[in-house]
């Protein structure tokens, strides 16, 4: 009789490890090390007393155990004081800290206010707490308003762009080259 109960264990472990397959069957690969959760159409909202602050937008999303989410085609809307005024970013890819909010994009940057003004670069951030964007020095940054084009770096302006700081900058005011032209005017 115990021979019988020890041949019925074995042949039920045996089972056991036939039926579980090994990691090499699967189809899809594990994640790596870092990463805890994948995403498609990642979204995000920030709200402070009420008030939308911020939306964010990527068709993809990885949560790394860093508590940095990586995001790819990125969207991010920031919303100013007055309703209406809307900066739309959009990027390739990105980083938003989930402990801070504070949010990076980079690839083709493209920012354009509900007024107008717009913005490119290859690299911006978002400070969540100074309610600012910013590049980092060496980071080149246009910016298109009305009748001016201005160039410089190491941007730090309300989104808004109504306050911008730039260094190295050099600018162009359509309107002047207009007037130098027909002096008579």
């Amino acid at each position: 009789m115990t021979t019988i109960r020890n041949l019925s264990f074995i042949f039920v472990i045996a089972i056991f490890f036939v039926g579980c397959g090994s990691d090499s069957d699967r189809e899809v690969a594990p994640p790596p090390k870092d990463v805890e959760q994948e995403l498609t159409q990642f979204k995000l909202v920030r709200m402070l007393k009420g008030k939308t602050k911020w939306k964010l937008n990527a068709e993809t999303a990885t949560f790394l155990e860093s508590d940095v989410v990586k995001i790819g085609t990125v969207e991010l809307l920031i919303f100013g004081d007055n309703e209406g005024e809307v900066m739309t970013i959009l990027g390739d890819e990105g980083e938003v800290n989930q402990r801070t909010n504070d949010i990076k994009i980079t690839g083709n940057v493209k920012g354009v206010h509900s007024d107008g003004g717009s913005l490119t670069t290859e690299e911006i951030y978002w400070s969540d707490r100074k309610g600012k964007l910013y590049t980092l020095p060496g980071i080149m940054v246009t910016i298109n308003y009305e009748d001016s084009v201005i160039v410089g770096e190491e941007l730090e302006a309300d989104p808004e762009l109504e306050t911008a700081t730039l260094k190295n900058a050099t600018g162009v005011t359509r309107s002047e080259e207009k007037q130098s032209e027909n002096p008579e005017d």
